[in-house]
This record gives structure tokens, sequence and C-alpha cells, in this order.
């Protein structure tokens, strides 16, 4: 009953209109905008312990920031960001959390930042991803373990930033002291990471690649990772492929390899289909830890603004993972026991400004 409840939910929704207006305040030197996600699940953690899986009310990611450029005497911009993630379902960790901030300036093609800010390793698989904060999200297997869950889809603070940016090629190199958490005091030089993307477009086709090192991270001690990705256009067609291998100096759960592949057909000019799947293989020295996540989804753009969906995403865990249905982005997570099959379908409304 509740799943037709979804399905309800979404037929209403593609037939009733949506205007959606920009906020604009003193031009470039100051923007508000934001992302309102809001979501209608039903899950099953496929855990024996559990008897209240059902519905659930999810705030995804909804973001309120601001950000401006302002020109310089020298002919460069200050340039500047403050973004907050707003938590309308669930103030037990707090209503608003800190999401990509920065202070930095810019000349041309060029820019630094000093702030808060997504890694390379995140930024190209978060690009690749065709799930973006629903129940379908890659993070469930990228950048997870098969015992702790979503850890390297990180956001670090801390950090500093070079970029080059042309409608061609973007490269980032990022240097971060104590990224995962601050103390009150000086930062502590002996928890780094060191990160470096680039992205590459060419007609139809895109390439990307990060690395990424990490000193004392808090589940993967020392170690390092990258990504490699590709999309192409076809028509009415986008394919993707995306390749992760994370190798930590000591920790057998983070030394293993994983691999997706996704797929988006436009129906027609507001609707298209949605289909993913990855795959993590087996942790070194360990059995039974790899996992499979597919994800299924139709999206229909009221207007340029607003967007419903209708998303499925299901994780098959060997007998010693316990890779999660949902995790990373989408507020409410569908965890799982080691072995389970955790799964979960979603009716979403997105609004942008």
């Amino acid at each position: 009953m509740k799943k037709h409840f979804l399905f309800l939910s979404v037929a209403t929704a593609l037939t009733t209109p949506i205007v959606a207006t920009a906020v604009e305040v003193a031009g470039e030197k100051l923007e508000i905008y934001g992302k309102l996600h809001m979501s209608i699940d039903n899950s099953n953690q496929d855990d024996p312990a559990v008897n209240n899986d059902g519905m659930s009310i999810s705030s995804n990611s909804s973001r309120l920031g601001f950000k401006g450029k302002i020109p310089l005497e020298n002919g460069m911009k200050l340039i500047w960001q403050a973004e907050q993630e707003v938590r309308w379902d669930d103030s037990s960790k707090g209503n608003f959390s800190d999401r990509n901030s920065y202070l930095g300036l810019a000349s041309g093609a060029h820019s630094l930042r000093v702030g808060i800010y997504d890694t390379p390793f995140k930024t190209v698989a978060s690009k690749w991803g065709l799930f973006g904060d629903s129940v379908g999200e890659r993070r469930a297997v990228l950048g997870a373990g098969y015992d702790n869950g979503n850890q390297l889809n990180e956001r670090v603070k801390n950090m500093v930033m070079y970029q080059f940016k042309n409608k061609v090629l973007s490269v980032q190199a990022m240097y971060a002291v104590e990224p995962e958490d601050s103390s009150s005091g000086v930062d502590n030089n002996d928890e780094t990471m060191s990160g470096a993307g680039l992205w590459w477009k060419n007609g139809n086709l895109k390439l990307s690649a990060s690395y990424e090192d990490w000193k004392q991270h808090s589940k993967m001690a020392d170690g390092s990772a990258y990504r490699l990705a590709a999309v192409y256009r076809l028509n009415a067609h986008q394919f993707g492929a995306i390749y992760e291998d994370i190798d930590s100096d000591t920790v057998n759960e983070w030394k293993r390899a994983a691999y997706g592949i996704n797929w988006k057909w436009k129906l027609s000019g507001y609707t298209d289909v949605r289909a993913q799947y990855i795959t993590v293989e087996d942790a070194k020295n360990t059995t039974d830890t790899g996992a499979r996540k597919v994800a299924l989804g139709i999206f229909h753009n009221l207007d340029k603004k607003a967007q419903v969906y209708l998303a499925y995403g299901a994780t098959d865990n060997d007998a010693n993972a316990k890779f999660q249905a949902v995790d990373g982005g989408h507020g409410d997570e569908v965890k799982t026991v080691a072995g389970g099959n955790p799964s979960s379908i979603s009716a979403g409304l997105i609004y942008k400004f």
C-alpha cells in the first residue's frame, strides 16, 4: 500500500506546475542560491532485529548558500562562498552543517581558494553518478568499506586549492591539514590529505581522473586512492563508466577495487530514465566482502528549476559485507547486517534557486 502511495505522489506531481524565480542581490558581488530536496521513502534494511521498516520522510542535502565575485583594483577578483546544509527532517545532528565554503582570489581561468571543499576524488564520482542525493546514490559502495561504509567521499576542512578551468579542461590541486575535524588549536600537520583531479571534454566525450593520498585518515590510516571515469553522449543516450582503487598501507578493509556503469535515456525534453550498476570486489586478505548496487529511476522536469522523480536502490552483499542501500547525500540512510540485501524506493521533489 505504501509503495502504491509513492507512485500516486509522483503521478500527482507530474500534473502540477511549479514556477521558479531566482534571487539576485547586488549582481555578482552577492548571490543567494539553494536547493530543496525532499523525498518519501519506503525502505527495507533486511535486518532480522529491525521490525519498523517502512515509510520515512527524508531531507536530502537541502542547502542554502551565499556567494560572490568582487572586482579588485589590480584586475583580479575576490571570490567567496558560504554554504550550509539545512536539515528539515532530523535535528539530532543539528539543523545546519558546513558545505563547500571558501575565500579566495581569481584571475582569468586561475583561482586559489582556502576553506572547506569536496576533494577532487569525490568530485569525479559526483559528476559521473546519475542519482545524486537520492536512494540510488553511488556513495553506498564507491568510497565505502564493507564494515564502516561511506568514508572516502570527503569534504575536507583546512584546505587550500588551486583550480584552472576553461570550456575544455579543468584541473584541481588540493592540500589539507587536519582535514576531517579541526581542533581548537594549531592544525595537526601529522594528519594531511593531498589530492588532484582532471576533467577534459571533447564534443560528446568527457574523461576525468583523480588521486588522493592520506596520512592518518580516521578509518584508512595512511593510504591512497584513485578514480577514472568516462561519460559519452550519443543522441538521446548517455553512457558512463567508472573505476576506483583504494589502497591503505595497513587496513585490509580499505584495500580493494570497484567499478560501475550507468545509462541515461532522454525520453523527451522533460523526462529521462536512468540505470546504474556498481560492483565492489573483495577486500585484500578477506573473503566474501564484496557487493553490488543497482539503481533505477525516472526523472521529470516540471520546469528549469523543479524536478520530480521515482528512484529505486538496492545492494546485494556477500556474506561478510554490510554495504548500505543508501549511504551519503540522502538524509535517511538504509543500513543492514553482514550478508544483508537492503533496498529502498523513493518519490522525490527537487527545487533549485
